[in-house]
Formats: structure tokens, C-alpha cells, sequence
């Protein structure tokens, strides 16, 4: 039998959930960011 989560866990859950969320898309923004500067400058030369 698994317990019961209070209130509080849950939404600590959701919270963390959002936050891993947030940080996995900043990542990938940063990455296409990045290639999308190394195609602009660093292409036509």
C-alpha cells in the first residue's frame, strides 16, 4: 500500500515537475540559440 500524499507533497511535486520542465526547454532554446548564432556568423565565412 502506498500512502496518501498530503497537500503540501503534491504540490511540491507539481512545483518540481514545472521546474524540470522550465530548465529542460531553457536547455533546448540555449542549444538552438546557439546554433542558430554559429549559422548566422560563423557559416558564410
Amino acid at each position: 500500500m502506498e500512502r496518501e500524499l498530503t497537500p503540501v507533497e503534491a504540490r511540491g511535486a507539481v512545483i518540481s515537475g514545472r521546474i524540470v520542465t522550465i530548465l529542460a526547454i531553457s536547455c533546448i532554446g540555449a542549444v538552438i540559440a546557439m546554433a542558430a548564432i554559429w549559422a548566422i556568423f560563423v557559416m558564410p565565412h
